[in-house]
């Protein structure tokens, strides 16, 4: 029985032995290290975002008077013509109105040319003719804007586009100048409208480069550039519009495309590049890096993670006088620990 006791204790003696040096191999293993120097550059970051395709311009057509719409000959995403109608109104009321011009400039014409004739014999007075040649004009002027307004009960295509919105029905009373239709100018040229957060918005400039690539086409690159950067965040994204105008390249491109978007600031500054291994405890924009010191130890920083570059991402706030980072084993490291540089 002692015997089997005295076996048992060695037994777990050895076992016990064992697992120790096994824990002390991989404590090892976790400590051993690969560095890289850091450099740092004067570089341009570009700034991604995605946006939707439009037409370069767009133009809001209304009828000039108010009225019962009646005919509406066209629907969203229609493209048309110059000169093609696209609505018009009931001109029942506007045509009468301009029947009665007309026939009160054909009595102020009667009117005139019979005091001018008793003008001319002596009969009627210089007054009555002033006055009969000023109710003429009058009458004309009121001609005039009747015939225009008529004129303007429809709405035809200012130039080859595309129906990009329509804003109302038929059959619907609208108001002088309330907008029917949205309408985008056919060309080549075409922008984007993409929102960009705070730290982004403040490196775009207008004239900044930029490239567009169209879902709809994979692989395709157009180049543009940045027309127009929004200076008031909006209230449901909270991000700034950029617009970047560009040519479709000989692509057929649509009003609504989706496309992402490479802006390449014209400002500078400097960046520091790290491998992707490198960050740690990554959150957001922000993550952590170990620095070697001269006492092979680590030391655990901070920094903000401003772009990716391949396989390296760029950081700042990093210290001046680090010279060299951990590039593999950085997981399993921890402040102030000493570690073997294997490279």
């Amino acid at each position: 029985m002692k015997k089997e006791i005295l076996f048992l204790l060695i037994l777990q003696f050895l076992v016990l032995s064992c697992k120790s040096r096994q824990e002390q191999h991989i404590v090892a293993d976790l400590n051993n290290v690969k560095v890289v120097s850091v450099a740092s550059s004067q570089e341009s970051l570009p700034v991604h975002a995605a946006g939707v395709i439009m037409p370069e311009e767009e133009i809001k057509l209304s009828f000039k008077t108010g009225g019962i719409v009646e005919h509406i000959l066209v629907k969203e995403g229609d493209r048309v013509k110059k000169g093609t109608l696209l609505a018009s109104l009931n001109l029942s009321e506007i045509s009468s109105q301009a029947e009665l011009a007309r026939n009160a400039y054909e009595k102020a014409l009667r009117d005139y040319t019979r005091v001018r004739n008793l003008y001319a014999d002596s009969v009627a007075t210089l007054e009555q003719l002033q006055n009969a040649t000023t109710a003429l004009n009058m009458a004309k002027s009121n001609l005039d804007i009747a015939n225009f307004n008529l004129e303007r009960s429809k709405i035809v295509a200012p130039a080859d586009g595309i129906i990009l919105k329509q804003l109302v029905r038929e059959n619907e009373l609208v108001a002088a100048g309330y907008p029917v239709f949205l309408f985008g100018l056919s060309g080549k040229m075409w922008k984007v409208t993409a929102g960009l957060a705070d730290r982004d918005i403040i490196r775009v400039r207008q004239g900044d480069s930029a490239v567009v690539m169209p879902d709809a086409w994979p692989g395709v690159r157009l180049p543009g550039i940045v027309e127009k950067t929004g200076e008031l965040a909006g209230p449901l994204t909270g991000t700034f519009d950029v617009e970047i105008r560009f040519s479709d390249g000989g692509y057929r491109l649509a009003a609504g495309f989706i496309a992402g978007v490479d802006i390449f600031p014209s400002v500078s500054k400097n960046t520091v590049y790290v491998p992707a291994g490198s960050v740690v405890d990554a959150d957001g924009n922000t993550g952590y890096i170990f620095a070697l010191t001269d006492s092979s130890t680590v030391k655990k920083i901070k920094v903000v993670i401003t772009g990716i570059r391949g396989s390296e991402i760029a950081v700042e706030n990093l210290p001046g006088d680090v010279t060299l980072v951990v590039s593999e084993g950085a997981a399993y490291l921890k402040d102030g620990m000493k570690v073997n540089v294997l490279n």
